[in-house]
């Protein structure tokens, strides 16, 4: 069933494109059909659905909302809208619970994607995209990424946010100093690094992809056993580098 949304939650659902709204509340959101459709696939806690009364005349979204147990909102144009980080709302969009951490469990896996200062989160979704895609089980990101559950982050993840492990760490150097002394083999993204080819990972291993642009940190690369690199196939007279998300996913590729 239908309930008209109130104004109070129309001004909390606004203040989730922000960090500090998403902060408070613990939820982020999820906009558009096929994004709503793998969050319920996944099993992602949805707390409540807003679709504005167009939208609702597309079978897609009524389905949507006929498969959600929980409240679905009816909203007109101008609060779609204003709820909406997008600039063109798909016309449906979801809230959901940012779940919460346990970085012990970080310690069990097998391979470990970090990010250390990666701040556009159009980037961080692609690299949790292909991540995903890869068979990474978890991405972990220092405070100076972009936030993962930031709308921009979600978009470019395609889902993928549901298909791996997200954790935040304070201090991503002693992060990564604690995986070391359990005997993961530690690489970083860097451009004067041995080939990524040549690169025979243990079991238990990370790789680490650096801010746009600084590169990985000095501290976090003290930490590590080495770098990889991507061999250019190019002259690169006016290409200076590589996409953050692109060379992670080269990188990805070959792990």
């Amino acid at each position: 069933m239908l309930y008209p949304a109130t104004e109070r939650r129309i001004k909390e659902v606004t203040s989730l494109s922000r960090k500090k709204g998403r902060d408070q509340l613990n939820s982020y959101l999820i906009e558009g059909v096929r994004a709503l459709e793998a969050a319920m696939d996944a099993g992602v806690e949805l707390l409540d659905l807003f679709a504005s009364k167009e939208a609702l005349s597309d079978d897609r979204v009524e389905n949507l909302v006929l498969r959600f147990t929980g409240r679905s909102n009816k909203v007109s144009e101008r609060d779609m809208g204003r709820i909406s980080d997008m600039t063109s709302s798909p016309g449906i969009l979801g809230v959901a619970r940012i779940p919460s951490e346990d970085t012990d469990c970080l310690l069990c896996k097998g391979k470990i994607l970090a990010l250390d200062g990666v701040q556009d989160p159009g980037n961080v979704g692609t690299l949790i995209r292909t991540a995903a895609w890869f068979g990474v089980e978890a991405v972990v990101g220092g405070l100076d990424t972009a936030d993962f559950y930031a709308p921009k982050t979600v978009r470019a993840a395609m889902g993928g946010i549901w298909d791996v492990m997200l954790e935040r760490v304070d201090f991503l150097e002693g992060f990564i100093g604690t995986c070391k002394r359990n005997g993961a083999d530690i690489r970083y993204a860097d451009m004067d690094g041995p080939m990524v080819r040549d690169w025979q990972p243990r079991e238990h291993s990370i790789l680490i992809i650096g801010s746009e642009a600084h590169g990985v940190s000095r501290g976090v690369r003290s930490m590590a056993d080495g770098a990889v690199s991507i061999e250019s196939g190019g002259a690169n007279l006016a290409v200076e580098s590589l996409n953050a998300a692109v060379a992670g996913g080269i990188l990805m590729s070959h792990w």
